[in-house]
Parts: structure tokens; sequence; C-alpha cells
């Protein structure tokens, strides 16, 4: 299965709102349908609010305002057309031209941010890998029936599982499907089950040991309500 993409390199420049339009937008985009992308975000913006407060507040250099505002006014005079640059590259080379004292103290902040973003990141595509998933068993159809097919779902912890059958013929109402759960050859009931008319049946399963400690599942056919153990034809089987 392919990994989902995530914008995990972009989030931390938008929660300081240091993207242009396009990414801005992108972003926005992504965050609409990535819940992933939305709790990391929270995780920066709470970064945001607090990190400015652990800074020693520095009075700005006399002339700093001056300097600004004569470097603002260059940069709107034409300049001839250049590769485009990145949104760190602007950060970085707007903080070169500010005072040394809050320019370090701001560049670090983003740095800070840059390095928590990569750590969540690896830790958001670690536990993305490494998440459970269910266990299922095909069962095959018998000699009797081999039209028809099983799947049986086990749960995450390996408790429960749920059952779900097609192609069994229906019974009469006298006559029901049986789980067995098999185990050194001795057979546990797993309950009973009928299907509809196409054929088609389901059964939650809740038995006295988890469903990971059984090597084999069968089914057969039996009086309505069950019985202690197996007297009827053999229709589905499988193995874990």
């Amino acid at each position: 299965m392919v990994q989902e993409e995530h914008a995990f390199d972009l989030l931390s420049a938008y929660a300081l709102g240091c993207l242009d339009g396009a990414e801005n937008a992108h972003v926005e985009a992504h965050l609409a349908k990535c819940e992933t992308c939305r709790l990391e975000l929270q995780t920066y913006q709470e970064i945001v609010d607090v990190l400015p407060l652990a800074v020693s507040y520095i009075d700005p250099p006399p002339g700093l305002k001056a300097e600004i505002m004569q470097r603002a006014s260059e940069m709107k005079k034409p300049a001839h057309k250049s590769q485009r640059t990145s949104w760190w590259e602007q950060i970085t080379r707007i903080l070169r031209q500010g005072a040394p004292a809050w320019g370090l103290a701001s560049l670090a902040l983003i740095l800070l941010l840059g390095v928590n973003n990569l750590f969540l990141g690896q830790r958001v595509n670690q536990l993305e890998k490494s998440q459970p998933v269910f266990m299922t068993i095909t069962l095959q159809g018998t000699e009797s029936s081999p039209a028809a097919s099983g799947l049986l779902v086990i749960s995450q912890d390996g408790e429960h599982g749920s059952l779900i059958v097609d192609g069994l013929a229906a019974l009469d109402p006298s006559m029901q499907y049986q789980l067995w759960l098999i185990r050194d050859g001795q057979r546990t009931n797993g309950g009973v089950f009928s299907v509809d008319p196409g054929g088609y049946g389901s059964l939650w399963i809740d038995s006295p040991q988890p469903l990971v400690s059984y090597s084999e599942f069968g089914i057969t056919i039996e009086p309505a309500g069950g019985s202690p153990g197996p007297t009827g034809e053999k229709v589905l089987g499988g193995e874990l």
C-alpha cells in the first residue's frame, strides 16, 4: 500500500505565516482532508504561541525602523527575474537584514520548529507503519459446497472476531450452521447462524479463549441451536 503523503515539511512555515500564496493554498487544501496533519499543525501553533515567551525582550537598536523602511523601498524597485527561492531562504535573508539580536532569536525559534517538525513527522510515520491490522482467515468450501466461501476477521487484540459467509444453501428452519474452533484436535462451539435466501450470513464470535489460540476453523450443518460436537456435514473450513 502506498503511504499517504503529508505536508510535514510545510506545516511549521504555515504556522508562522511564512508561505507564499500557492504553498499556503496547497497546505490549506491538504489540511481540509488530512486529520494527521491537522493534529500536527496544532502542535506547531502551540509552539509558536509559547516559545516567544522564552526569549528575553531586547530593545531594537536605534535606526532599525529607518533601515527596514529603506530596504523595503529598495525591494519594490524592478529587478531582474531570478530563480524562485524557497520560504526558508526568504526568511533567512530577511533575518540577516535585521538586527543581529532579534534576528538570531527568531532564527532559533524557526530552527526549533523545523527540528520539531522533522521529529514529529518521523514519529507519525513510525506509528503508521507499526499500526496493527486485523487478521483475516479465508474459509474454503468443501466438496459438498464448492461455491461457498467465508472470511473470518479477528480483532487486533485477538480476542474476538466476526464471520462472514456467502454461497451457502439456505437451510430448513430446523437446521443451522455451526462454527467450530479447533485446537489440538478439540472442537469448541463458536456459535450458530443461518443464511438468507441468497446464501449470505454473518456471526459475531465470542469465544472462551482468544481466537488466535485456535489453529483451525470449520463449519458444519447442525440442528437448530447447535450441537455439543460436530454431527453434520462440513461445508467450510480454514486454518490460521
